[in-house]
């Protein structure tokens, strides 16, 4: 088994909130599978990153489909020392798949920044990425929206490298990720 499916009720923090719902996998790392009700990031998620960032390790949030102008993986936005925050380069937010030509080059251009940000060094792939946590909030909805491919989101997800912890936020999570995690 590659993976394991778990859900955590003896968590607190999602006690007092019914709506969310936790999967973890175990995919050679671990891979958290966080369901939020519609546009709510989660505030405990957002916490847990920065007290792991005060402690010197370096995070990174991505929304894959909020928009902030003069954002983008080139203008990374630093919150704390060791907190890395980067949203789309759109004035809006994306909700359907009618990117024009431009928005739909800066949505492309930040998903290949956040697959060259968490993978192994090409030259070494015991060298690991910069980041210890990746925050990634969307990707179920750009999958069902067509802006990334099923198997482009799965070959992603098999080839981060060990030590990066990855948590995936979001409004129901695509099937076939939940599958990987059984």
């Amino acid at each position: 088994m590659i993976a394991q499916l778990n859900s955590h009720p003896e968590n607190p923090a999602l006690d007092r909130n019914t709506s969310l719902q936790t999967y973890s996998a175990l995919l050679h790392k671990q891979i958290e599978i966080v369901d939020t009700p519609a546009d709510r990031f989660c505030t405990e998620i957002v916490a847990d990153a920065l007290k792991l960032a005060s402690k010197g390790q370096r995070v990174l949030i991505v929304q894959l489909l909020k928009g902030g102008i003069w954002q983008g993986h080139d203008r990374i936005v630093n919150l704390a020392q060791n907190l890395d925050w980067i949203r789309c380069n759109l004035i809006r937010n994306i909700s359907i798949s009618d990117l024009n030509d431009l928005e739909l080059h800066n949505f492309e251009q930040l998903w290949k920044h956040v697959r060259n940000v968490a993978r192994p060094s090409p030259i070494d792939d015991t060298i690991a990425s910069e980041y210890s946590l990746v925050i990634l909030d969307d990707l179920s909805l750009a999958i069902e929206l067509g802006l990334i491919s099923i198997e482009a989101a799965i070959d992603f997800l098999t080839k981060l490298p060990q030590d990066i912890q990855l948590i995936l936020t979001g409004t129901n999570p695509h099937p076939a990720l939940v599958e990987l995690a059984a």
